[in-house]
């Protein structure tokens, strides 16, 4: 992963910011995941990051995660949530509510929502109990592989001047998992809850 280097001593800021409330909740949960478990990796682990990169990616992009991942992800994150939410319960629903989190090496991050959007947010962690795997395939397969757009995907395939790199996209429309190519699928059996949309 990219650092500044160690000599660079000055405090950086980012804001981050969207009107689509399921952007910034998707930041959010991938921002305290990614923040929780550098601080694991660098005051427990050592430097060994190179898992946290693959939860990443599939976070952000793979339609199925292993279940290993999205109980991880449950576990770190969902406390920051339902802490915030408990300490809120008498608020308006339309009260802006700001918190900050604190890690390690002076990281820190701050969200401000509304207290419905706290409560919506803690929700994003529960896979409807009738997503299966298979009815979101269904769902999926309804999107990406809709019949009336097969002219579109054609077009977009036929810029392609490299036929391996066809079916590599074509195996991405048809499992939704971003993996290399000869990679076992095994083990993504969950419904990412955190993918736009599910």
């Amino acid at each position: 992963m990219g650092r500044l280097p160690s000599s660079y001593k000055s405090k950086i800021d980012l804001t981050i910011n969207d009107l689509d409330f399921e952007v910034v909740a998707r930041n959010a949960i991938i921002l305290l995941f990614v923040l929780s478990r550098l601080d694991e990796v660098y005051t427990v682990d050592g430097t060994d990051d190179t898992g946290i990169a693959e939860a990443l990616i599939h976070l952000w992009y793979s339609a199925f995660v292993t279940a290993e991942l999205e109980s991880s992800v449950r576990m770190r994150v969902l406390p920051f949530i339902v802490e915030v939410c408990d300490k809120t319960k008498s608020e308006m629903p339309h009260t802006m509510i700001s918190e900050t989190w604190y890690f390690a090496f002076g990281r820190t991050m701050r969200l401000v929502l509304r207290r419905e959007q706290w409560v919506q947010l803690s929700e994003y962690f529960a896979i409807p109990g009738n997503l299966s795997r298979e009815v979101a395939c269904g769902v999926r397969a309804a999107t990406v592989l809709a019949l009336e757009r097969a002219d579109y995907r054609d077009r977009w395939y036929y810029k392609d001047l490299i036929p391996s790199a066809r079916v590599a996209k074509q195996r991405f429309r048809d499992d939704g998992l971003l993996l290399p190519f000869g990679s076992p699928r095994t083990g993504f059996d969950v419904p990412n809850p955190y993918i736009l949309p599910i």
